[in-house]
């Protein structure tokens, strides 16, 4: 018996068993079904098998691809290490830089991130100031 998690998943295979085809032309989609495989509770086949096939095409995209393509870039990074496992706030300033590469990219969606992060960043360093004078 299925869990209801994999019950989701089986919308992107067909009666056969395989992953449909018009996973292969959406290139996002399997990039987010490739980090959601990193969630699986063992056990749940399906996203095993999400994570073999959607990890299988990915390499196979970024071998033929311009590596300097902001989704290539999405890519090659999650393949080195999904975001699943990544330290978030670290995560940022990384996405913040390739964010701005994108072509389509929205300016003030942009700034927010950058004020957001230096902001953040100013905190930590006034907290960093004070856990200082009582060493």
């Amino acid at each position: 018996m299925c869990s209801p998690l994999e019950e989701v998943f089986n919308h992107f295979k067909d009666e056969q068993g395989n992953f449909r085809a018009w996973i292969h032309d959406d290139l996002k989609g399997m990039l987010f079904l490739y980090e959601a495989s990193y969630f699986l509770v063992e056990g749940e086949r399906i996203l095993e098998d999400a994570r073999d096939f959607t990890t299988k095409n990915l390499e196979k995209y970024v071998e033929k691809c311009n590596p300097s393509e902001y989704l290539s870039k999405m890519v090659s990074h999650a393949l080195e290490l999904p975001l699943a496992w990544r330290m978030l706030r670290l995560e940022s300033n990384w996405f913040i830089n390739v964010y701005e590469t994108k072509t389509d990219m929205e300016p003030v969606l942009l700034e927010l991130a950058k004020l957001d992060f230096n902001m953040v960043q100013a905190i930590h360093q006034e907290d960093l100031k004070h856990s200082s004078r009582y060493v």
